[in-house]
């Protein structure tokens, strides 16, 4: 059997594994959705000073504060679809033994690692797309065509990025309730300091400062950057996906150094 067969064998698994579980379509779709119609129908509304325009780091202004949502939404969704939800999903198979069990089969460990990646691609493009469409229908702000290149880009950057932090993390973790305990916790700082719930300019300026060197806030301006007023190319800023690109370095550097452990950590 060729490598991209047990590949694309080992993707459908996982899809309907997923589809079984839920967890993932819970933390990756419904839940940033559900967010960002609740964000931006209360706070992003004119009662609520949601009509002034939002500043973008180095990019420009929002229309509005419903305009930059989409934006850090979009961003909120990657975060939990790759990250959130993918940390526990694999220490929870780790500790099961069906990792061990794996182990003993031809499957190797890029087909497991590229299996997962392919299915928190599809849910992340699932939660982007939902999003920019009900963002349209919704509260009439419309993704530019030129915005589609960036907005493809910052996907699979994104994705990929918390992805890899989700198998680094996966060896500073014991169990499945820790896992969540961390990927949750993360989630939520990093959401709360990014851009994503609150406009950046009333955050303080040292966490402003810190938030961008955070993996969250380069993607979530990422996006943003592409609904700016009057925008024009893909705006892909090299700063952003340089960010991105050393967490992910990083984060396979922390795997390569503590290798991927199949075997259980808990005693059983």
């Amino acid at each position: 059997m060729s490598a991209a067969t047990i590949l694309v064998s080992q993707t459908r698994y996982n899809l309907l594994a997923t589809v079984r579980a839920g967890s993932a379509i819970a933390l990756g779709i419904v839940m940033p959705v559900v967010f960002y119609l609740g964000a931006s129908a209360l706070f992003g509304s004119e009662a609520m000073g949601g009509d002034t325009p939002v500043e973008v780091r180095n990019a420009g202004e929002t229309a509005d504060l419903r305009t930059f949502y989409v934006g850090g939404f979009m961003a909120y969704a990657v975060t939990y679809a790759a990250f959130v939800s993918l940390l526990p999903d694999i220490v929870d198979i780790r500790e099961r033994g069906l990792l061990k069990r794996f182990r003993g089969t031809p499957l190797p460990l890029s087909a497991f690692v590229g299996a997962r990646f392919a299915i928190a691609v599809l849910i992340t493009t699932i939660g982007v797309v939902l999003i920019a469409g009900l963002g349209s229908v919704a509260f009439g702000v419309s993704t530019p065509a030129s915005a589609i290149t960036g907005l493809v880009v910052f996907t699979l950057a994104g994705t990929i990025t918390f992805a890899c932090l989700a198998f680094a993390a996966t060896s500073i973790t014991r169990t499945q309730s820790s896992a969540q305990g961390l990927s949750n916790g993360v989630g939520i700082i990093l959401a709360m300091t990014s851009g994503v719930f609150f406009a950046p300019d009333i955050l303080p300026e040292a966490v402003r400062s810190i938030a961008q060197f955070l993996p969250l806030e380069p993607l979530a301006n990422g996006y943003q950057s592409q609904y700016v007023t009057d925008a024009n190319g893909i705006g892909l800023d090299a700063r952003n996906l340089g960010i991105l690109a050393a967490w992910t370095v990083a984060a396979v550097a922390l795997v390569a150094l503590r290798g991927f452990r199949w075997q259980p950590r808990q005693q059983r």
